[in-house]
Order: C-alpha cells, then sequence, then structure tokens
C-alpha cells in the first residue's frame, strides 16, 4: 500500500513536472501523454482552421467555398478589417482605413505581417503557393507606382547610391510619401520568408538590397527616437531574415554585423528599465541564442532570456488572462520556453491554458451547427454572409476592442494566433509525454489521475491584453 500511494504521487507530480529519465537526458518537460496527445489535436485544428481564414484575409485562399464576395484582383490582402456594426469591409489602406484610430503605415505593416505569419505556418505556403506568388509579384510593381492596397511605392533612397526603398502614404490622398523603417523592414521580411518557404531563390537578392537601404536610411542616430517595443518588432525582423538566409551569404553577413550592433542598443534599453518587456524582444533573444555559437555571448543571451521569463512571471498575476486576448503575448512566452529553466513546468501550464482559452473564447467556428462563443458576438447578417470565410479567425475580446476604439475582426487578429499556435505546436513537439497509470489497484478505480495538474510557480495566470 505505501508503494502504491508513492507511485500514485509521483504519477500525479510528472504533468508539467521533470520526469525524473527526462531531466537526466534533456531537461525536458514531461507532460501526461494523454493530455499531449488531446491539446496537441485541438490546437492543430485551430491553427488549420485559422491559417486557411487567414489566407483568404489576404486573399491568397484558392478555396471555392472561400470565395471573395466582392472583386478584389489587383489589391493587395483586400480583406483588411470587417467593421461588425455595418457588416462592410476595410480593403485599401490609403483609402479605407479610420484614420481617428489607425494609420496607412499601421495597415501595411498589419497585412504584411499578415503574409509573413502565414508563410511561417506548416505547410502553408505549400498550399497556398499560386496566391502567395502573386503577391511576391506585386512587390516588383514598377518603381514610384503605387501598390494597391498598401499605399506603398518603390523610389529611390535620397541617400545613397542606388538604393531604394519602400515609402509609405502619411496620409490617405495626400500624395505626400515617406520612409517608414517598420514598413520597409515588414515588406523584407516577408519577401524572404515567403521566398524561402517557396524556394524562390531569386527573390533574395532584391531582399539583401531592400536590406542595404534600412541601413543608410535608419541610421543609429535614429534607434533611441523608437519604443523598445517597436525597436523589438525591427530587431525580431531581422533576427528571423538570418535564421532563413545562407550563412556564408553576404546578405547573411550584412545582417549578422546588423544585428549585433542593434543588439547592444536594445539589451542596454532593456536593463535600463526594470519594467519593459516585449513579446517581440523575447522570441529575437531566443532566436539568437538558439544560432549564437560563441560560450560567452550564448551566456549572454541566457542571462537575458532568463530576466525575460522574470519579468514575464511578475507581470502575469496582474493581468486578465481568463478573460482576455492573449495571442500576441503568448508569441513570447511559447519562444521563451524553448530554453529550459527551473520555472518551465509551471510557465508551460500557464501557456497551454491560455492558449487553449484563446482558441475557446476568441475563435471564430461554426462546426456542426454550433456556433463558438466568439462567433455568436458576429450579426446573423456577417455569418450568413461571410461564415465561410470567417471560420478560423478570431474576434478580440470587448475590453481590447474598446480600447483600441473599434469594434470590428481585422486580419493582425488573426494572424497574430497563428503565430501564438505555430510557436506553441512546436513547443509542445519538444515535450515528454509519460504514461500514467490513473488507477491503483487499492482504490478500486475511484480515483482518477486528473488529465491536468496544478503547477506552483503561477498562483494566478493572467497575462497581459496589450501588445507588450
Amino acid at each position: 500500500k505505501p508503494f502504491h500511494v508513492l507511485a500514485s504521487i509521483a504519477a500525479s507530480s510528472l504533468f508539467f513536472g521533470i520526469h525524473p529519465a527526462a531531466a537526466r537526458a534533456s531537461k525536458a518537460v514531461a507532460v501526461e501523454a494523454r493530455f499531449k496527445d488531446r491539446i496537441s489535436s485541438k490546437l492543430d485544428v485551430a491553427l488549420r482552421d485559422a491559417t486557411a481564414s487567414l489566407a483568404w484575409f489576404l486573399d491568397v485562399s484558392s478555396s471555392a467555398s472561400r470565395a471573395s464576395p466582392t472583386e478584389s484582383e489587383g489589391v493587395f490582402a483586400p480583406f483588411y478589417e470587417l467593421d461588425i456594426a455595418t457588416a462592410t469591409w476595410r480593403s485599401k489602406c490609403e483609402l479605407d482605413i479610420d484614420t481617428t484610430r489607425d494609420s496607412i503605415p499601421h495597415c501595411v505593416i498589419h497585412k504584411l505581417q499578415a503574409l509573413t505569419a502565414l508563410c511561417q505556418s506548416p505547410g502553408a505556403a505549400s498550399k497556398f503557393s499560386p496566391g502567395i506568388k502573386r503577391l511576391l509579384r506585386r512587390f516588383m510593381v514598377k518603381r514610384d507606382k503605387v501598390l494597391v492596397g498598401l499605399g506603398m511605392k518603390r523610389a529611390m533612397l535620397p541617400i545613397g547610391n542606388g538604393l531604394e526603398v519602400w515609402m509609405s502614404e502619411m496620409t490617405p490622398k495626400s500624395g505626400r510619401f515617406d520612409v517608414v523603417v517598420p514598413a520597409h523592414a515588414a515588406a523584407t521580411l516577408a519577401l524572404v520568408q515567403c521566398s524561402t518557404a517557396l524556394k524562390e531563390p531569386q527573390y533574395l537578392e532584391i531582399a539583401e538590397a531592400w536590406f542595404a537601404s534600412i541601413e543608410k536610411a535608419w541610421p543609429q542616430s535614429s534607434w533611441s527616437q523608437s519604443s523598445f517595443h517597436l525597436n523589438s518588432i525591427l530587431l525580431e525582423s531581422f533576427v528571423r531574415m538570418a535564421t532563413v538566409i545562407r550563412k556564408g551569404s553576404s546578405f547573411h553577413d550584412e545582417l549578422t554585423k546588423f544585428i549585433g550592433r542593434f543588439e547592444v542598443h536594445l539589451h542596454n534599453d532593456f536593463w535600463q528599465s526594470a519594467s519593459t518587456w516585449s513579446f517581440s524582444g523575447a522570441h529575437a533573444t531566443v532566436l539568437a541564442w538558439q544560432g549564437e555559437k560563441k560560450k560567452t555571448k550564448r551566456k549572454t543571451l541566457a542571462k537575458l532570456i532568463a530576466e525575460y521569463e522574470r519579468r514575464w512571471l511578475a507581470i502575469a498575476p496582474t493581468l486578465n488572462a481568463t478573460e482576455s486576448y492573449t495571442c500576441g503575448p503568448m508569441q513570447g512566452v511559447a519562444s521563451l520556453l524553448l530554453k529550459p529553466s527551473s520555472n518551465a513546468a509551471s510557465m508551460v501550464q500557464h501557456l497551454l491554458t491560455t492558449v487553449e482559452k484563446d482558441v475557446d473564447r476568441y475563435q471564430v467556428t461554426f462546426d456542426d451547427h454550433t456556433a463558438s462563443i466568439a462567433a455568436t458576438r458576429l450579426s446573423e447578417s456577417i455569418r450568413l454572409k461571410f461564415g465561410d470565410a470567417l471560420q478560423g479567425s478570431f474576434l478580440r475580446d470587448d475590453q481590447q476592442l474598446a480600447a483600441e476604439k473599434r469594434y470590428s475582426l481585422r486580419i493582425d487578429d488573426v494572424s497574430q494566433c497563428v503565430v501564438a499556435l505555430t510557436r506553441t505546436l512546436e513547443l509542445l513537439d519538444t515535450l515528454v509525454g509519460v504514461e500514467v497509470d490513473t488507477q491503483s489497484e487499492d482504490d478500486e478505480g475511484s480515483n482518477d489521475v486528473p488529465e491536468t495538474y496544478a503547477a506552483s510557480a503561477l498562483d494566478s495566470t493572467e497575462p497581459t491584453k496589450a501588445e507588450l
């Protein structure tokens, strides 16, 4: 009997704990195999549906059941934002946005980040290859011709010799264009990510030239003018490019040198403010740590990862995870967990329960004639008109929408969850599944081991509503 009691306690400690054998072998977090199978299957379906919906938003889907309800030929990613009150779409960044709460550059960045997210989702580039290739060809529009739907044009950089840059119109119908580095960087990353996923290397030479323009248009003296989170988004873009560009190429060498300088600046900012946190910064740091070979630099990055994690554990209990849409910050949390730590067990539980909540509460589904919680927040006319297209999309919580002064379903609401789900599933692949005896011989089946177990590190699992 004492043996059975101890065995039951040991079995219960396995979920989100460190299995002894696994700990010795790889320090991997172990989870009950039954739970791992269930959550993996559920999140895989959620990602499949979200990816298909995002492809429709970008107008790269060829599925007849997701046919575009309006003529969209020539418009880059025509389904940008669905106004829930009027059941109408905002399509063109240069014409349709609500300038009281949005801007052309922000719209551009949201669309381009959505394209990048789609190309990162497993199998999506192959599945939607014709449509994605069509978007990449639109990047090759003639110089000084505005790309319809983005309100951007390629132009010669005023400084530099023969360098061109993407310039964004600053306000609708103004005709005033300027260099917006985050938008240019988003275009460069989308081209790199998608051309690599599609095995279309001819675009990489163009992307290298676009990157050279960033170095000229955005000198080091300008870095401090941007917020930590915005700089983190840029660093994440550069590091992600470096992970897919061939090592030893001139493009990779230039990227690596630039990243080294920019990292020093951003890391200094990080340590100067104890409250600073960014999911893009967390992901960029983990990617850099994974690719770093030098022991000293790797140790420095590991220290940064530990601090990102410590700060998140301090932030999380003060926020409303049980009610909020949290796909944004979960992108960073999932990345942090790729490096083993003493807090990994509780943070894995925190991540999986939070991501599952996002799926349950905020994913729009109409399975078996039953609408999800998010779907019931849409009007009957929207469900009838766009139901097939919105299947798998995500709708933020009302509090966040009110804070952003909108009541809409926007392309970035979907793309952020595609990224969060992709990274969470990648993490799940690294977890050790352990078969757990659900009954002891003495209890005659009265006390099944629960599918999930409480972790001790987080008393409250409530992450951010903002894009920290």
